[in-house]
């Protein structure tokens, strides 16, 4: 990072309001009075709207405070030599799955709701839910958790400190958004999986291995739900 980079741990914060809010206002045109049978199109809706809010966000403060780019700022390569990470994420996830059983059993077997429409869904729903959490997801949040955020950190703290902070930051986030006892369940594997990401992230310079490891990790729902 060179002297003439200025963002920092707050505008972590301003693209995440920002996606919360795209999301809420590309959501209502297309909402119903019984939010709990949502449609493709609303999801798309609202998978566009938080996305492409932040994404937006993240550009703005690139320009405005950085070097110009999402490459340059917050490390945005994807090399398909390193797809190899998804299954890396497979295994990840499949592991924490395991380690986590004792705990999930504890709880009742709740999943975090993102899961449970998955399970629940078929068709466009379905097609629109792996799009956005096995593809999108995974890239806009390395953007901001391991792009933006990390990458401010570590102009702070050593890198272990910096990793831990973004990861947690990153299981948090989820359990905010869906405070129900499948997320509670799902942050120790949420803040697990923000660990690995991170020290790939630091290791490597970019965030190429952390979004197919990211992308590999929310797959496994997804093949879940297909081979079921």
């Amino acid at each position: 990072m060179t002297s003439s980079v200025r963002w920092g741990i707050p505008d972590a914060v301003w693209a995440f309001v920002g996606g919360l809010a795209g999301a809420i206002l590309a959501a209502v045109p297309f909402s119903r009075h019984d939010i709990s049978a949502e449609t493709a199109t609303f999801l798309a809706a609202t998978f566009i709207g938080q996305y492409g809010a932040t994404v937006l966000v993240l550009v703005l403060i690139s320009h405005r405070k950085g070097l110009g780019t999402l490459a340059a700022d917050f490390g945005l390569r994807i090399r398909l030599s390193d797809a190899w990470m998804l299954g890396g994420g497979l295994v990840l996830g499949g592991a924490l799955g395991l380690f986590l059983a004792p705990l999930s059993s504890l709880a009742g077997g709740k999943e975090q709701a993102v899961v449970q429409q998955l399970n629940n869904s078929s068709g466009p729903k379905l097609v629109v839910l792996a799009i956005g959490a096995g593809a999108i997801a995974p890239i806009v949040e390395e953007l901001l958790f391991r792009g933006l955020l990390l990458r401010a950190l570590l102009r702070r703290v050593q890198a272990p400190a910096a990793v831990a902070i973004s990861a947690t930051a990153f299981g948090l986030v989820h359990v905010l958004l869906d405070p129900s006892i499948g997320s509670v369940v799902a942050l120790p594997g949420l803040t697990a999986v923000g660990m690995v990401s991170g020290v790939l992230a630091v290791r490597s310079g970019d965030l190429s291995r952390s979004i197919f490891l990211h992308a590999g990790f929310n797959a496994l729902a997804i093949l879940q739900v297909v081979v079921s």
